[in-house]
């Protein structure tokens, strides 16, 4: 079932149901795409990330970084991923009308925005990037309700849950810790704090993120190229 399809069913359930639970709203959460996160209206979704890469006899790595969605609608709309002080990239549709940019070059109009909306909607949710494979394997455990930009939403702490990895390529996961607030009317992660480390041969990576969804139907501030 889609996720538009599983809220719909959620807020026609019988008075008696217990379709509503926190849990069905994080298992709803777990599908959660940037076509979802439009039944918001126009939002910021803001990201920081801190993934920490180390190997016996070898200083850590260490990067940080930065992603911005700015979301009026689907014609106006800039995403920007920084590392460090440094731009790595911007899409910005404005007007129905594409620019994109890498580094610091200057942007640069491009044909069709269709394309890069489909990338926003495969690339742009940080939980997805952060988690990826793991994600059967953390559990939640409801710890009450709350408000976050005026909505009523459940607040979820979070563990690693015992079992195996999801498949041959993917990593070891040796730790899942964090919490995580889940909007109560559309399912979608409007803020969390999280940490994920996974094991690969003789590589540790531990991940830690943490983002917000802010200016809930508001002006989202969308540049103009």
């Amino acid at each position: 079932m889609s996720l538009p399809l599983l809220i719909l069913s959620l807020a026609c359930g019988d008075a008696g149901s217990s379709a509503t639970t926190p849990e069905v709203l994080s298992a709803a959460a777990s599908k959660t795409t940037i076509a979802s996160f439009e039944a918001l209206g126009a939002h910021i979704l803001e990201s920081r990330s801190e993934i920490t890469t180390a190997r016996e006899g070898v200083a850590d790595e260490v990067i940080q970084e930065v992603t911005r969605l700015r979301w009026q609608d689907d014609d106006h709309w800039q995403w920007v991923r920084e590392r460090g002080e440094s731009r790595l990239s911007e899409v910005r549709v404005f007007d129905g009308l594409a620019w994109t940019a890498t580094g610091d070059a200057a942007l640069r109009r491009r044909p069709d925005p269709e394309p890069l909306r489909a990338a926003l909607r495969l690339d742009a949710d940080p939980w997805v990037a952060t988690v990826g494979t793991a994600e059967s394997r953390i559990g939640y455990v409801e710890a009450g309700e709350e408000e976050v930009e005026g909505r009523k939403v459940w607040r979820y702490t979070l563990s690693l849950l015992p079992g195996v990895s999801g498949g041959r390529k993917s990593r070891d996961v040796l730790a899942v810790e964090g919490q995580v607030w889940i909007d109560q009317a559309t399912a979608v992660r409007l803020a969390g704090d999280l940490t994920v480390q996974t094991k690969s041969r003789d590589q540790t990576r531990s991940t830690h993120l943490r983002f917000t969804v802010t200016r809930i139907g508001g002006d989202a501030g969308v540049e103009a190229p």
